[in-house]
């Protein structure tokens, strides 16, 4: 069942209400319009929005109009009229309950708990029909909302979750249900089976997804029901809730925010809304449908909820161990609600069959994002409904090659999610992401050209050579460039200079998948199907020279693009701004040889095995003094990388032994 918009609640109120809030003549004294006790009208379902509804020969707009033509009838007529009046509202809305108990559609904020109980509804009966609709047989996905329990959440994933061949169904819990999560299972579970029976006695396959305080309810439906639930899917879930919001947590444990004064806590829903969406990823539309079921969440219903989600009953790390079916967790790097990130590194840990995805510039409120197509996101990461590909998807993702038939796929799916090992795991990155957490607040990284990057996912896999400028030293922005690739699902291998390992820094470039670069490392990188990081321009383009400010100082050989070639290997130019300008050279590497220390600087580079003198660091300016420092500290610049249209090297035929012909497609490319 489904609401009315404010305006339209309006327009209803003022069709039973007279204007001036007087009695009908005739009537008994205790019977209004306004008050009365007997016309509860239910809210209408989508489908009753229309003209036809409101209006239409049958309407109670109709009936409105009776009852103020009445007005100027006998006392006796009124009275008549009055109880026709309350006998077909009572009509409607037994006709309108029927529908919603029978065959209630996804529901819009504000809905009149006392007239539904805990249940599944099916929302394609109050959205736009897409061109294909569900079979009775066909895959089914069960979304699980988050604190509005309403269903609105998955509304704008809902047509090409269709087109892919979903059967979609929404857990829907009153604001005034206060059932503990075992109770919560009992009343949902057998909503559950009854959805996967068929007629051939085979389930249908069930994907359970989970979003926010759903996810919680997610996994203890997955602990229930083993055999019916065949997938799991966790959008940022508020599991571990105590660690992960401790300031609501707190709220909770206190009962304080069920005391809140609704114009208060109203207030409260306005400032921490922003935390939930991430600016300029969500559109006006995207902005209403969430404020929609916000709206639905009352502050006692809030604080019971939140108490709920203190609630670790079920939770244990022995018993998510105990989940077997694949797990796909989607986490949120710019979650400012719930440390989702670390959470679902938490679960990936615990999950023996799960995988996780991070969403590099995504929110809290992921689904409601307008570049989101979760349809897409599952087909790419193997979870693509059985027997169906995603190729009627409408989504701009769905023609990306995977290098996968169907077939496959569905052998791949059987598979565990984490079969290959890698050599940095994930713990290192999140504790890279942690120690440049600070830097990367000071310098916002901007990134473009992302929606063009390769599919990390693609079966069979096949190595990516990452090449790009080098930025003056090196370090004020590379980190930053794989961690943000990182979070777009690539694990870089960078190569390093010898002269690290040398200094005594070595052991950290290696905790981070850094190697030392040489003749051969690169290539065994990419042979194993690594993703590789390449600076072409190597030390030389680390020491600039004044006026040498993002000067790609490459040599003519192209020896990487025939190595590409050679492998199979997918490359991805990109370049990087804002270093250059954050160092100020006061001397570069050609005035330390012409000084009086050229001499010694010479001897020390022989002394350590160092061929060329060329790349000998600069000395630059302190920020705001001017005045020459010896270890290079920068100003504060914006980094910005982009990343151009990645280069198939199976697209060109050439000779790979001729070095000329390799040039001349590599400047084509």
């Amino acid at each position: 069942m489904a609401l009315l918009g404010a305006p339209a609640r309006e327009l209803l109120r003022t069709h039973f209400n007279s204007s001036n809030n007087q009695p009908i003549p005739g009537a008994s004294k205790d019977v209004t319009l306004r008050n009365s006790t007997k016309l509860r009208f239910p809210q209408l379902s989508f489908q009753d929005l229309s003209a036809n509804s409101l209006h239409g020969e049958n309407s109670l707009h109709n009936w409105r109009c009776c009852v103020y033509n009445a007005s100027s009838s006998s006392a006796s007529s009124s009275s008549a009229l009055q109880q026709q009046v309350e006998s077909e509202a009572e009509k409607e809305m037994a006709r309108l309950t029927g529908t919603v108990t029978s065959d209630p559609s996804c529901p819009l904020p504000d809905i009149p708990s006392g007239l539904v109980q805990v249940t599944l509804l099916n929302p394609m009966k109050s959205s736009p029909l897409p061109s294909k609709i569900p079979a009775q047989s066909a895959p089914l996905l069960v979304y699980v909302p988050g604190m509005d329990c309403t269903g609105q959440g998955i509304r704008r994933q809902l047509p090409t979750l269709v087109a892919a061949g979903y059967d979609v169904r929404c857990v829907f819990i009153p604001s005034d249900d206060r059932s503990s999560w075992q109770q919560l299972l009992q009343k949902i579970l057998p909503f559950l089976e009854k959805e996967v029976e068929t007629t051939s006695g085979k389930p249908r396959h069930l994907t359970v997804l989970g979003e926010s305080f759903g996810g919680c309810l997610a996994i203890r439906l997955a602990q229930a029901a083993p055999r019916i639930v065949s997938r799991l899917v966790l959008i940022n879930p508020a599991t571990n809730f105590v660690e992960s919001n401790v300031f609501a947590s707190f709220a909770a444990r206190t009962g304080l925010l069920a005391a809140f004064p609704e114009p208060l806590y109203q207030v409260a829903q306005d400032i921490l809304l922003p935390l939930m969406v991430r600016k300029g990823r969500v559109s006006r539309t995207g902005n209403e449908d969430m404020l929609s079921p916000i709206d639905y969440v009352p502050a006692r219903c809030a604080a019971w909820r939140f108490s709920m989600l203190n609630d670790n009953t079920g939770l244990s790390d022995s018993e998510i161990q105990g989940i077997t079916v694949p797990t796909l967790l989607f986490a949120s790097e710019k979650d400012r609600v719930l440390w989702s990130t670390t959470e679902c590194l938490r679960l990936q840990k615990l999950l023996p069959n799960s995988k996780r995805i991070i969403m590099a510039e995504s929110g809290h409120t992921l689904l409601f994002e307008d570049s989101i197509d979760l349809a897409s996101l599952l087909d790419r990461n193997g979870f693509s409904p059985p027997h169906i590909g995603m190729s009627s998807a409408k989504s701009p993702a769905a023609s990306e090659p995977t290098g996968i038939s169907h077939s496959e796929a569905e052998t791949e799916q059987a598979r565990p999610l984490q079969s290959r090992k890698h050599a940095v795991p994930d713990e290192r990155y999140d504790e890279m992401g942690l120690i440049l957490e600070p830097w990367r607040i000071l310098t916002s990284p901007y990134v473009t050209g992302a929606e063009s990057l390769p599919n990390p996912e693609m079966k069979p896999k096949r190595p990516i050579l990452f090449v790009g400028n080098h930025t003056m030293f090196g370090i004020y922005d590379s980190p930053i460039l794989v961690y943000e690739l990182y979070k777009r699902g690539f694990r870089l291998r960078g190569l390093a200079h010898p002269g690290h390992w040398t200094g005594g820094v070595g052991h950290i470039f290696e905790r981070y998948g850094n190697v030392k670069a040489t003749k051969f490392s690169a290539y065994k990188l990419l042979k194993d199907g690594e993703d590789v990081l390449l600076f072409p321009g190597g030390s030389r383009e680390v020491c600039k020279r004044k006026g040498e400010e993002y000067k790609l100082i490459w040599k003519e050989t192209v020896d990487f693009v025939r190595m590409a070639s050679r492998l199979n290997a997918i490359i991805v130019p990109f370049g990087i701004l804002g270093a250059d300008d954050a160092y100020k050279i006061l001397y570069d590497g050609d005035d330390i040889l012409n000084s009086p220390l050229g001499p010694l600087v010479k001897a020390i580079y022989k002394r350590f095995d160092i061929e060329t003198v060329d790349s000998i660091y600069p000395v630059t300016a302190l920020p705001v003094l001017g005045t020459p420092s010896l270890i290079p500290l920068p100003s504060v610049e914006r980094i910005y990388i982009h990343f151009s249209e990645p280069v198939d090297t199976q697209q060109y035929n050439c000779n790979l032994r001729d070095s000329q012909e390799v040039r001349i497609h590599a400047k084509l490319g």
